[in-house]
């Protein structure tokens, strides 16, 4: 079956974008004055006709939501048989061989299979010269991508990394066809392409293109545009390989942060197993509950304060440098780009905690951090519902940046706050019963201390960060000012900034672009990594 595509629809960002995406419109039509590149003297946003190589699902979907689009464009549908079935499914459009459908095309849709795109290129020779080859298909899986890169590439093991758009635009020029590729629509899968255009769920996906042509990727945009999609503009059409990549993705972050949650686990379980069961007089029947209570307590306050803690570092770090525009390290990059998964992971952890904790006794002890406890989690956990919430960017998509900044980082804070208060107490109530002899024997609550200290540190530093005069040189510098605080003592020890700079570009321009695009699709599908919560 001929088809092509895939499906993974980009959600719109609210975060910052970085410098690898040349620009984003959602309003294309200004493009009218681009002036025609190729030999059918086609102008960038006067489309006749539309040719659909491939009569499988992809290529069916894809030419009945064009057809059902009112453009005025006459669309066509390319089979590499002679004969089409009539008794199978009804295609939305005339049917005719490939050559057919290509005679006088502005766009062709190359819906079909990866490994017949070096064959149709072949096939249709000059018949391809000035138009515009739409390539819709996605790579393969890695576990079966070499043999099919490898046939596609003829062996050569140069293209072997090569995107499947920059192999097509490779087989275009090894035939000596003037035609430009333009990669778009991979990431709308034919299900969505199916849905009628007033589908709220189908209306609101964004339709990635790249190319190395601007007048090529107008054209494309405004039938994006009139089969009602939004539109987002990569960049070239090395792009392409971050592009395809983009849809084999799989819950970006969230590996990360998962692990991060079951090294914590596996260590407040091994803790509190040996604090409360062998130096404990808790009995096996009590043991169970026991530690499920506790351990889903520390692990989501765990989270909690690593998903507050980097925002004022970052502050700290661009004091330091004196400039916002020098890149973090890596590995702290990486920590600010999982902070929202990090987060959610904390609230869905602290669900059953609350929970477990809502089945015990009313508090009946006279001590007042018996009495405080419970309130101060309670208070926590509601905020920190109202704060997860509010993450979704269906919700916060709505939200102005006062509104944002509200929630995020007063509402977020002051979740870190009262949870900071109900560790406090708890702390103190397992001191009081480690110096009462009740409760470990030989051994010290350190899961509450830990905490303490790390949701104290988050405290503190987004404290001395948000004060005169470190918050007005933090908001200097991220007005692209730079500033030179290090005394000079200090400055002897740091090499020299153009070394700084250098390395710097490097680092940057370490991996593939395909990795750097990849990475920048990932934010730009709901992970919110600009510093906003610092």
């Amino acid at each position: 079956m001929d088809g092509g595509g895939g499906g993974l629809p980009a959600r719109n960002p609210y975060g910052s974008m970085e410098s690898i995406f040349t620009s984003m419109s959602l309003d294309l039509e200004n493009g009218e004055n681009s002036s025609p590149e190729n030999g059918r003297g086609r102008m960038s946003l006067q489309l006749e006709r539309v040719a659909v190589l491939g009569t499988g699902a992809y290529g069916a979907a894809f030419a009945e939501r064009l057809v059902h689009s009112n453009s005025g464009v006459e669309v066509v549908m390319g089979s590499r048989r002679k004969r089409i079935d009539p008794r199978g499914f009804p295609l939305p459009c005339p049917v005719m061989s490939y050559e057919e459908a290509v005679a006088g095309a502005d766009i062709v849709v190359m819906a079909v299979r990866v490994e017949d795109h070096a064959s149709v290129v072949e096939r249709l020779g000059s018949r391809l010269e000035g138009a515009i080859l739409v390539d819709v298909s996605n790579s393969p899986p890695k576990t079966v991508s070499d043999g099919l890169r490898e046939r596609f590439t003829r062996g050569d093991s140069d293209n072997h990394n090569m995107s499947i758009a920059k192999n097509l635009d490779r087989e275009l020029k090894l035939n000596g066809i003037n035609a430009d590729v333009v990669k778009a629509f991979n990431n709308i899968s034919a299900y969505t392409l199916s849905q009628p255009r007033n589908n709220p769920g189908a209306t609101t996906k964004a339709c990635m293109i790249s190319g190395d042509s601007e007048s090529a990727k107008s054209c494309v945009a405004v039938m994006a545009r009139r089969m009602g999609f939004d539109v987002m503009h990569l960049g070239g059409l090395d792009a392409a390989k971050g592009q395809e990549g983009a849809v084999h993705s799989f819950f970006d972050g969230w590996k990360i942060a998962c692990t991060i949650g079951l090294i914590l686990t596996l260590v407040f379980l091994l803790y509190i197993t040996i604090a409360y069961w062998v130096t404990g007089p808790l009995s096996w029947m009590k043991y169970p509950t026991k530690a499920f209570l506790i351990v889903t307590g520390d692990v989501s306050a765990g989270l909690l304060a690593l998903t507050f803690l980097p925002g004022p570092i970052a502050a700290f770090w661009q004091l330091f440098r004196g400039t916002a525009t020098r890149p973090f390290p890596a590995w702290f990059g990486s920590w600010l780009g999982i902070r929202k998964q990090l987060g959610l992971l904390a609230f869905v952890v602290a669900i059953p905690h609350v929970i477990m904790a809502c089945k015990g006794d009313e508090p009946t002890e006279q001590e007042i951090e018996n009495q405080l406890a419970p309130v101060f989690g309670i208070i926590a956990f509601v905020l920190f519902f109202v704060m997860s919430s509010c993450s979704n960017t269906t919700v916060s998509g709505h939200f102005t940046w006062a509104e944002f900044r509200f929630i995020f980082v007063y509402v977020g804070y002051g979740v870190v706050s009262f949870t900071l208060a109900h560790v406090v107490c708890v702390l103190v109530i397992q001191l009081d019963l480690a110096i009462d002899g009740n409760a470990y024997n030989d051994g010290a609550p350190l899961s509450s201390i830990y905490l303490t200290t790390l949701l104290g540190l988050a405290i503190l530093l987004k404290f001395v960060v948000s004060v005169p005069p470190l918050n007005g040189w933090v908001q200097r510098i991220r007005n692209h000012q730079k500033l030179d605080l290090l005394p000079g003592w200090l400055k002897k020890d740091i090499k020299n900034p153009a070394d700084n700079v250098k390395d710097d570009i490097a680092s940057l321009n370490t991996g593939s672009e395909a990795s750097k695009v990849s990475d920048d699709l990932s934010r730009i599908v709901g992970v919110d990594t600009s510093s906003n919560n610092s």
